[in-house]
């Protein structure tokens, strides 16, 4: 499956826009790279799914959300899990893509 990257990128942003309690205006500027980031790595698995096992598929989609969460935390006054919950809501919006592009449960 072809994977539009600034389309996922653009449904990613559209979900952070909803987060509650003014998450989203904190993190954005440093968030939107980030997932841009994200959906590359989709991209990349989804392309190339055959050549993965799933565990191999988890550990390279798992590094670039630790990779996004830290940058964010590192680059706003949020903390850590304030941070990963708001990641995790935007994946959770996205997660039926992400997982039929990539032919993995990633999400």
């Amino acid at each position: 499956m072809s994977v539009d990257v600034n389309g996922l990128v653009d449904q990613m942003v559209t979900a952070g826009r909803g987060l509650a309690g003014g998450v989203w205006a904190q993190m954005q500027s440093y968030a939107i790279p980030e997932l841009k980031k994200i959906a590359i790595q989709v991209e990349a698995i989804a392309e190339n799914h055959a050549q993965y096992t799933l565990q191999g598929a988890e550990i390279l989609f798992d590094m670039q959300i630790r990779a996004a969460v830290s940058v964010i935390v590192a680059m706003t006054s949020m903390t850590l899990v304030m941070v990963q919950n708001a990641v995790n809501a935007i994946l959770d919006a996205v997660k039926d893509f992400i997982n039929t592009a990539t032919g993995f449960v990633l999400v």
